[in-house]
């Protein structure tokens, strides 16, 4: 006898729907599975074979064959074990399949017929609401999660037999979970981690909060303990609040990657990745055999925090350059290709020498060799996928030597973020209808659109762009990061300042890297 049941596999941040057909016949005992399968998926003989007789059912001695079709997509993972259960005890009229068609099964069994959470579910209900299906069932321990699709259709179960009792029932709605609900307004930060805490550093304040305003790139560079790290930590607790649509596309990438102590609810605070220098090029990228998501991918929609950023090795580095640009990254592999989205804002933080001091010649004892390999870690190319890059000063006991003063501490998180997202309210205004959402997306022909400037302002970027021998992408990222300092102090046009200001943020890179026109980087 022939039946089939629906489950779904994971292909990048989306999912397909497989399906599971068993055919058993009389002959010699066997049990085949076949589709292009992973060696986990090949196990799920076994386990499926336990799981029914230890839920009290005889496993049949028949021909028996399962497909996991279609056939040219390889099927990794645990999440069709139910499916095959199903489509199977319904070839031996142990149950009815009668409704198979509208439900999708999604889970991993135990020997004993209990169902265990699999990843990835998230997007597997995406995809099953998407083509038609009513039901959704899934493990218990997985219901919070699938019920982040706003949708309501999805049961959970713990054991093997729940299921039969639910396919074996007329009537699903009663074992439905409600769906999570979306709180919007919800407040999101960081914890105890506030811009408050933080005494002095004007400049370095005023460039993290440029930099959010138009999720620009930025490099923070200065001498040990002036406060680099603690500006990286808070910068989360200033971004605007996350949509809907955001929460949810972090939270498919959370499930895919297992991170099941994140989906009890929807996500509202950014995500925050900040790998040790020590990662691989896998790990900061993503990728493998069977392509996994990166660091790059896990801190889409929030911040990737590098610190120390020239004990990273170089060639990880390099391969930041091109999802910088573009937002997204493509595992290509023989059989498939798989693309993960990748859009954070990056935040670095590195010493300007090996002791940390240069340029204060005071303190610092490198020589002009160790500097210039030192600072030659960091390529000219990659330099220039960064649009704001400041030098963070010493701190002056002035600043932090009466810190009990109420009137010494700055501003708090919350007051900036108001401010923030004051800014980011004109750009989603401006680029309404457009395929960006902020200032750091514009590309050539948005960027002449909307970053006009007069005759004053063009004649100073055209002696800046001759006298440091930018490039063309520098060039535009100073126009970038100018519209976002207009926008940060609600003007519609770019004035002379705001260029000024932009072209400021760049003066750090000429200091460092480039004397008097001579390059040191490698």
């Amino acid at each position: 006898m022939f039946y089939r049941s629906f489950c779904a596999a994971v292909n990048g941040l989306s999912a397909q729907i497989i399906k599971a057909e068993a055919d058993v016949t009389d002959g010699l005992p066997a049990f085949h599975m076949v589709g292009y399968l992973g060696s986990e998926v090949k196990e799920a003989a076994e386990r499926v074979r336990s799981a029914i007789k230890n839920t009290g059912y005889r496993f049949p001695a028949k021909r028996i064959t399962v497909n996991l079709s279609p056939a040219d997509i390889r099927k990794e993972g645990t999440a069709f074990d139910i499916s095959v259960a199903m489509a199977l005890m319904a070839s031996f009229g142990y149950i009815k399949g009668n409704m198979f068609e509208k439900i999708i099964f999604i889970g991993e069994l135990s020997l004993d017929g209990h169902i265990n959470r699999v990843p990835g579910v998230l997007a597997m209900v995406k995809e099953a609401k998407k083509q038609g299906f009513e039901y959704c069932i899934v493990p218990k321990d997985n219901v919070k999660e699938a019920s982040l699709a706003d949708e309501r259709g999805v049961i959970g179960v713990d054991l093997l037999a729940d299921v039969v009792k639910i396919v074996m029932s007329d009537d699903y709605g009663k074992y439905t979970a409600e769906p999570v609900l979306w709180q919007a307004g919800k407040k999101s930060g960081c914890g105890d981690k506030d811009f408050s805490d933080i005494y002095g550093q004007g400049l370095l304040k005023r460039a993290a909060q440029i930099a959010v305003s138009g999720r620009h790139n930025m490099l923070i560079i200065g001498p040990p303990g002036v406060g680099k790290t603690m500006i990286a930590e808070r910068i989360p607790g200033i971004m605007p609040p996350m949509t809907k649509e955001e929460s949810i596309e972090t939270s498919v990438i959370s499930s895919i990657c297992g991170e099941y102590d994140k989906l009890n609810d929807y996500i509202y605070e950014r995500p925050v990745r900040t790998p040790h220098y020590s990662i691989s090029k896998t790990g900061l990228i993503g990728g493998g055999h069977i392509p996994k998501p990166g660091e790059i991918t896990r801190a889409h929609r929030g911040v990737l925090f590098l610190d120390e950023l020239t004990e990273f090795n170089r060639g990880v580095l390099e391969l930041l350059r091109e999802p910088l640009e573009n937002k997204k990254i493509v595992h290509t592999r023989m059989n498939r290709s798989v693309t993960y989205p990748c859009d954070f804002m990056l935040i670095a933080a590195m010493n300007p020498c090996p002791c940390g001091y240069y340029p204060n010649i005071s303190k610092c004892r490198c020589t002009p060799d160790n500097i210039r390999k030192y600072l030659g870690k960091i390529s000219h190319a990659f330099l220039d996928r960064i649009d704001i890059i400041i030098e963070a000063e010493a701190v002056e006991y002035e600043d932090i030597g009466n810190e009990a003063d109420p009137e010494n501490k700055g501003e708090s998180s919350e007051i900036i973020q108001k401010r923030v997202a004051d800014a980011e309210k004109m750009q989603k205004r401006r680029y309404k209808g457009e395929d960006i959402k902020n200032n750091a997306g514009l590309n050539a022909g948005q960027i002449k659109k909307w970053c006009g400037i007069g005759d004053e302002e063009r004649e100073f970027l055209k002696n800046v762009y001759e006298e440091w021998e930018l490039s063309a992408r520098s060039y535009y990222k100073i126009l970038k990061v100018a519209r976002t300092i207009a926008d940060f102090e609600q003007k519609e046009n770019i004035s002379l300042s705001h260029i000024q200001e932009a072209v400021f943020y760049r003066s750090a890179e000429r200091k460092l890297w480039q004397k008097g026109g001579n390059i040191i980087w490698n």
